[in-house]
């Protein structure tokens, strides 16, 4: 009996084919002489012959993994345009940020030069000596007198 468990450990390498030399002769010498191994072998290769046919079923043809790689591309394709416009969209959205920046800039220019010159001219106006009156001076501010 105590054979008969180490042959039963060994059975799965020899079915395998994975066994040694030694142990196979020692598994085939005792299958030749021992009833209950032969059917414990049996029964594992039928197992194994069953998970083998399962295995081969399990496997997808050679169209269906093409059709696969088509719809993952497809997939990522479409993935990376959606993400190339929304980032368009971004951007568009941007736009008028320097935009704004840029035209406030200018009139804070040009109303810092205009009120320059309206001073320089209330200036020029006292040094020539023209009488400098309120409505002089709210001409030169508000830009309407020269």
């Amino acid at each position: 009996m105590n054979e008969c468990a180490k042959i039963k450990r060994l059975l799965s390498l020899y079915i395998d084919q994975e066994a040694n030399n030694a142990d196979t002769a020692l598994v085939e010498a005792h299958l030749d002489k021992c009833p209950g191994c032969q059917k414990e072998l049996s029964q594992l290769s039928r197992i194994k012959g069953c998970i083998s046919e399962k295995e081969r079923r399990v496997l997808p043809p050679d169209y269906l993994i093409s059709r696969l790689r088509d719809e993952i591309t497809s997939r990522q394709y479409a993935r990376d345009r959606l993400s190339l416009v929304r980032m368009g969209n971004f951007a568009r959205r941007l736009i008028p940020v320097p935009v704004a920046a840029i035209v406030l800039m200018t009139m804070l220019m040009f109303m810092s030069v205009k009120q320059t010159v309206d001073t320089d001219s209330l200036e020029d106006n006292i040094l020539n000596g023209v009488s400098v009156t309120e409505e002089t001076i709210l001409g030169l501010v508000l830009g309407t007198q020269g």
